[in-house]
């Protein structure tokens, strides 16, 4: 199929921030190297997708509240 490629999804994570990334490679060895490239960083939960080229929203929703400046515990 014209058009098809691979697409891996992965999360990094810390105290500051999460990061959820999507890559796409056209072939199965670009595709094995970022592979290993996540190991080394020891990230071991992926996904992999086949496909035609995807167009992604995303949609974010954040709920703030006003913060008590009285409470110094």
């Amino acid at each position: 199929m014209a058009g098809e490629r691979f697409f891996l999804i992965y999360q990094e994570a810390s105290d500051e921030e999460c990061l959820l990334t999507i890559e796409p490679y056209k072939d199965q060895q670009e595709l094995a190297e970022a592979i290993n490239q996540l190991q080394a960083k020891q990230v071991d939960e992926y996904t992999i997708i086949k496909g035609k080229k995807m167009k992604a929203t995303l949609k974010l929703a954040v709920d703030l509240t006003e913060a008590n400046e009285n409470s110094k515990e």
